[in-house]
């Protein structure tokens, strides 16, 4: 045995008592009884010990069990998994986990040993299964899509009551919208499809993605902010030029020069009188009309880039296309010196040939001029965008100021003199000054290195390769699932269809006749639901094996029975396959556990726990693998009834 299998399901009780469930490894192991016996804290009393954060055990169970455990084995070591089952509420944070060779459960739950925080012993069981054995600084995470764990097994090892017959719920727990995110983010890579040194570097990817989207955000804005303060700093300095308090300032002018300007601005002695005062809107005037009839020359050499670039394309086109039809003629061998049709001696095909051979040589020629022009083209074209639309920046810019001017001098009118302007003008540099010098001092953001992190990401994850592996994946799980699901009992539209498994966790049935793609809930009938699940289930499971998958070697089936038995009855006692009064229900029943315990006995490490309301006197295999029966007759329960309760 390679896989992990269960030997033994344990409930300890007050006073030492302890109620063992035995399940064999590599094998069909059957558990049947009436409604209200324990069949369904089998399931959970595994979860549990599998650090689930809640218990899900049911009121009886919980009142009288101090604890749980689960004894595991791959067939050379030993895991011991217990938990203390708390009375009320969520599930207990303490565990016991122990491995080793030759292990055994104890008697009592106080001698179990291994204490362990819950987180710990999640972790222990990952390390005994396989599951994340890549060193990670990031493993404390809270919460980490793509980061597998024991938790993200279970869709695999359970088909629980309320997904068995379901037409939505495909596997387990993929209903859970706070866990199904995590549990189709592990599939691939329990799936094998990637591993999880690939699994953590995806991870990894994702967020300094996220991050490098963050800051270029971040750069962005302090850009726009930066723009803002060189342009509200040039409005100042020309205001200030108009009242003598410096000169105006140049075009090409740095963002820091302009600060310093203006920190130069808020020292002048508004009582001078040896400065003139400038008139600024002449010049600026002018500059504009310039600036203008640059743009109008540089917009009509783009255009005739741009109408250049069209014409080579099209007739690098052209050219092609005709190089493509002469190329055909070779085929003919037409300098072969004789008639490609009667293959008769003749000289005309090779005078041809010559004429072809010359033809394509122009053609070539042509091509090859196009192709080293076409480049140069766009090159020139990208360059006379870019000072476009410099030179359309440049006239905003000019008109900015030009309005700042007339403001200005607006304002300069209202003032009773000079130096009132003077000051005036400088209490607006003081305030600009004092609200936006902390915001310029922001250090500016780097991408570049974390640029390069993500490119080496991106190289070592190679997503082509990524969705080559996972569709191999979901095509041999597709394939195996649709032999099983011939092997099941069926009903059209589902008779002679196949599985399509998608690594998402859906599925399409594929139609046998119109091959028409179905979604799970167009199949219809209970009989449908459960072959599509069980074919699934044990596709998934031949795929693991033969890939290695750290998936547990376990598939717990909760009453294959379920579409052939009228609900009003299902409250009762056991019931005999014999007692089934349809005599299709019984053969459908029998098909369905000979299918079982075939596909259980051609698999390596895999063992079905099959919980169950029917019983089959009749069928050796169902009787030998059958290790509990709780009927009236018997009155057995998976807790006895004289346990006493906790603190009772």
């Amino acid at each position: 045995m390679s896989r992990w299998n269960i030997v033994q399901v344990a409930f300890f009780g007050a006073g030492g008592r302890r109620r063992t469930l035995d399940v064999r490894p590599d094998n069909v192991t059957i558990v049947t009884g009436r409604s209200g016996t324990g069949k369904s804290a089998i399931i959970a009393a595994i979860d549990y010990c599998l650090g689930s954060k809640s218990c899900e055990l049911p009121y009886f169970v919980r009142r009288r069990s101090v604890g749980v455990a689960v004894h595991w084995t791959n067939g050379e070591i030993d895991l011991l998994v217990g938990r203390i089952v708390p009375d009320e509420g969520q599930g207990t944070e303490k565990m016991f986990v122990r491995t080793g060779a030759g292990l055994q459960l104890p008697g009592t739950f106080d001698e179990m040993q291994g204490p362990a925080p819950r987180a710990s012993a999640r972790k222990m069981i990952e390390r005994a299964f396989r599951i994340a054995d890549i060193e990670d600084a990031d493993t404390d995470e809270k919460w980490a899509v793509g980061k597998a764990t024991v938790r993200h097994i279970t869709p695999y090892l359970y088909l629980t009551a309320d997904v068995i017959v379901s037409n939505s719920r495909l596997l387990h727990d993929f209903d859970d919208p706070d866990k199904v995110r995590d549990l189709k983010a592990t599939m691939p890579y329990f799936l094998q499809a990637v591993d999880q040194e690939t699994v953590l570097n995806q991870r990894k990817l994702r967020q300094l993605e996220a991050a490098y989207g963050r800051l270029e955000r971040q750069q962005k804005s302090q850009q726009k902010s930066r723009s803002l303060v060189t342009e509200r700093a040039i409005a100042l300095l020309t205001q200030s030029s108009t009242v003598g308090l410096n000169d105006a300032p140049r075009s090409d002018a740095t963002e820091p020069e302009l600060l310093d300007l203006l920190r130069q601005v808020t020292s002048f002695d508004i009582n001078r009188t040896d400065v003139e005062l400038g008139d600024q809107l002449g010049p600026l005037e002018e500059e504009r009309k310039q600036t203008v009839r640059l743009a109008a020359t540089k917009r009509a050499e783009r255009n005739a880039l741009r109408a250049l670039v069209k014409d080579s394309s099209g007739f690098e086109t052209t050219v092609y296309g005709q190089h493509q039809k002469l190329g055909l003629v070779k085929h003919l061998s037409l300098d072969a010196g004789v008639c490609p049709v009667c293959q008769s001696p003749s000289e005309v095909g090779t005078e041809i040939a010559k004429n072809i051979s010359s033809s394509l040589t122009i053609i070539e020629q042509e091509v090859a001029s196009v192709q080293q022009v076409a480049p140069e083209l766009i090159e020139q074209l990208e360059q006379a965008e870019v000072e476009l639309k410099s030179t359309n920046s440049r006239i905003q810019e000019i008109e900015r100021q030009i309005r700042a001017t007339i403001q200005q001098n607006d304002t300069l009118k209202r003032a009773a003199d000079v130096a009132q302007a003077r000051a005036m003008t400088i209490g607006r540099v003081e305030q600009f000054l004092d609200t936006t010098v902390e915001d310029f001092r922001q250090p500016t953001v780097d991408l570049g290195n974390l640029r390069g992190q993500i490119e080496v990401l991106r190289d070592l994850v190679d997503p082509q390769a990524l969705r080559e592996k996972i569709a191999h994946a979901e095509n041999m799980v597709s394939n195996y699932s649709s032999e099983m699901l011939a092997q099941l009992p069926s009903t059209q539209p589902l008779s002679g269809a196949r599985m399509q498994f998608l690594a998402d966790g859906k599925v399409k049935i594929i139609e046998a006749v119109r091959q028409r793609s179905l979604n799970m809930v167009e199949v219809g009938s209970d009989q449908n639901y459960l072959a599509i699940h069980l074919a699934l289930l044990f596709g998934l499971h031949k795929h693991f094996e033969q890939v290695s998958s750290p998936v547990p070697g376990l598939l717990v089936i909760d009453q294959i029975s379920r579409p052939y038995y009228p609900k009003d009855e299902k409250a009762k006692d056991e019931r005999d396959l014999s007692e089934m009064k349809d005599d299709d229900d019984r053969r459908a029943m029998s098909q369905i556990v000979d299918f079982i315990f075939n596909e259980t006995a051609r698999a390596s490490g895999l063992q079905v726990l099959l919980i169950e309301h029917a019983y089959m006197a009749n069928d050796d295999r169902y009787v030998d693998a059958t290790v509990e029966r709780w009927t009236k007759e018997n009155g057995q329960k998976l807790i006895p009834e004289d346990w006493p309760e906790r603190g009772a």
